[in-house]
């Protein structure tokens, strides 16, 4: 069974066009949401769960989650959460996107911690696109990577469950697997190694194979 990092699924198509694309079919395993357990994971490295995931699904396999956090690995959720599955407080804000417009060089985060290795060497603009919502509330041992113009909280750490939780409101998932935006490889590669040490070569396409066809 190919992959070193679970990908939460639950039928998304930017999800699953992600995960099978030849950069990176052989580093993500596509995981059923409802299907999850504690030895369906325990090959893995790390999880992933993005964003348009199901919130009560994950509320339903809170165990398995943390399970895998004890174990020392890694989780990073991206997107909406809610409190009912993890020890934080979400809100929902407005998404701007038309800072591409006014001013493409700087993106409504006013700090990113460019020393985490998922940041490491990216410009503003790869380090934030658009975000939905911030965080109000995070774990008592939890740092803060990101923040947005006015000081809410958009991504955060903490390994006080055992592993690495990192949360974030940004949505590259489903960004990159849509290619609505089309330079988050530098972003994923820098997740992708972080999690699993692999760092994925070549550029971004959707695998036909995948969908049952051998020409377009």
């Amino acid at each position: 069974m190919n992959g070193k990092i679970g990908l939460i699924f639950n039928g998304v198509w930017s999800q699953y066009a992600l995960a099978t694309a030849p950069k990176y079919r052989d580093i993500y395993r596509l995981l059923y949401v409802h299907e999850l357990s504690d030895l369906e994971l325990d090959e893995l490295d790390a999880l992933v769960i993005p964003f348009q995931s199901h919130q009560a699904a994950l509320c339903q396999q809170q165990q398995v989650l943390y399970n895998f956090l004890k174990s020392g690995r890694k989780v990073v959720v991206f997107g909406d959460s809610t409190p009912e599955w993890m020890d934080a407080d979400w809100e929902d804000r407005p998404t701007n996107n038309y800072w591409w417009v006014e001013d493409p060089e700087n993106p409504p985060i006013s700090h990113t911690d460019f020393n985490h290795p998922v940041f490491q060497g990216l410009k503003p603009r790869h380090a934030c696109w658009h975000i939905h919502g911030v965080y109000t509330r995070i774990p008592d041992e939890a740092t803060v990577i990101q923040r947005n113009e006015v000081g809410e909280i958009i991504t955060w750490q903490t390994h006080q469950y055992g592993g690495t939780l990192l949360a974030s409101t940004l949505d590259p998932i489903v960004e990159h697997g849509i290619q609505q935006i089309r330079h988050l490889d530098h972003f994923v590669d820098n997740l992708t190694h972080w999690l699993c040490g692999i760092r994925p070569t070549g550029s971004f396409e959707v695998s036909a194979e995948s969908y049952g066809v051998t020409t377009w």
